[in-house]
């Protein structure tokens, strides 16, 4: 597998948390290179997926910058992150980004994404709900209908205006 096929690959992997893990068959010397080409593609990606809890002016700087993150940018999108880890495993995963982000950035930056979480989670609740309040008629309004769509995009982008920019 070639540098741009592993990055291809691990955007494709919703769980940014994972990539390590799912990343084993790809070769030392072209792993972190993969990560680097990966990481703007997942971004892309997961926003154009409605899976990228930040405040709709982070992700048009994101989308300004190539999808390229900068730091503060960063601890958003792990803030998003760990809004989204669900399921029976979401306990250990977050555990497993808390060592990960403790040992790659220290106490400072861990604890500005955890207090950031609160918010992304917030604002992927709120969305959650009301697109689970739709039923079935109204969704395939949104689905097929720029009136309806346009609606919805409205409160997705109201529900993400939760989030501070800062």
């Amino acid at each position: 597998m070639d540098t741009n096929q592993a990055a291809k690959y691990l955007s494709e992997i919703d769980e940014l948390d994972q990539w390590s893990k799912k990343s084993v068959h790809i070769e030392v010397i072209n792993k972190r290179e993969a990560f680097n080409l990966a990481e703007p593609l997942w971004l892309e990606r997961m926003y154009r997926e409605g899976k990228l809890f930040v405040h709709p002016n982070i992700a048009k700087q994101l989308k300004n910058q190539s999808w390229i993150a900068n730091d503060l940018q960063k601890r958003m999108i792990w803030a998003s992150v760990i809004a989204s880890a669900e399921g029976p495993d979401s306990k250990a995963r977050f555990v497993d980004i808390k060592k990960k982000l403790l040992k790659k950035y220290g106490r400072e930056w861990w604890e500005d994404v955890y207090q950031r979480k609160n918010n992304a989670w917030a604002a992927k609740s709120r969305i959650e709900k009301k697109r689970a309040s739709n039923g079935p008629a109204v969704t395939t309004l949104i689905n097929n209908t720029h009136l309806f769509a346009g609606a919805a995009s409205s409160e997705t982008i109201e529900a993400l205006k939760m989030i501070p920019e800062t």
